[in-house]
């Protein structure tokens, strides 16, 4: 008999928490119609487990979620494509965020977005000895490369957002990337930030500005 009550009673649902916060840019002003992508991994290369709605006026954003562990990134597009590789001028928080979610509580987090060209110049207002590199993007027969950008890691194996990038190309292919002095992997990138398997494969020793530093596709 007690099995047969049991059997008959409902589950009890799971309770929810929140993840909550706000997107600003890298000025620190509110982004509104931004989305928090949510990912029960930390393979965010994938359509994620949960979307926000999108941020109000004052980058503000609330996603209830079953309890657990997470990896949220912040994108703010300016078109009205929701998914796939970011265009020039859509936004992206970088390297996902782990947070853990526990039921009946409120976990509040901040993402910073910011563009291509918001990261390239962001070093380079920190330092006075940065170094001007400059060349062409090249593709495998030597052509110049429009719609992609330069960028540079301090170890090749690095992921997300590279620690410095250059503006999207035209079709002259020219590029510019103010590095400090030290040892870094070039590439060539054609979304951001650069997919996982794009490895940059051109080692240079920074120590003086220079030109003619070009970086052919791979």
């Amino acid at each position: 008999m007690l099995l047969a009550l049991a059997a008959g009673c409902p589950a009890v649902a799971e309770e929810t928490g929140m993840l909550s916060g706000r997107v600003v840019d890298v000025g620190r002003n509110p982004v509104a119609g931004a989305s928090i992508f949510v990912y029960n991994t930390g393979n965010i290369r994938r359509p994620a487990d949960y979307i926000s709605p999108p941020t109000d006026s004052a980058g503000a954003f609330r996603l209830s979620l079953p309890p657990g562990r997470y990896w949220a990134v912040a994108r703010a597009r300016q078109g009205e494509e929701k998914y796939g590789p970011l265009l020039p001028g859509d936004r992206h928080s970088g390297a996902p965020l782990e947070t853990e979610i526990r039921g009946g509580e409120t976990v509040e987090e901040e993402f910073v977005v910011a563009d291509l060209r918001e990261t390239s110049q962001l070093e380079v207002k920190r330092d006075v000895t940065f170094h001007r590199i400059e060349g062409i993007l090249l593709d495998k027969e030597g052509a110049p490369l429009a719609d992609v950008y330069a960028f540079a890691r301090r170890e090749q194996s690095g992921r997300g957002i590279p620690e410095f990038v250059s503006a999207w190309t035209d079709a002259g292919g020219g590029y510019v990337l103010f590095l400090p002095p030290g040892t870094y992997w070039l590439g060539i990138a054609a979304t951001f930030p650069p997919e996982p398997a794009t490895v940059p494969r051109q080692k240079v020793v920074v120590d003086n500005p220079a030109k003619n530093i070009n970086i052919v596709l791979q």
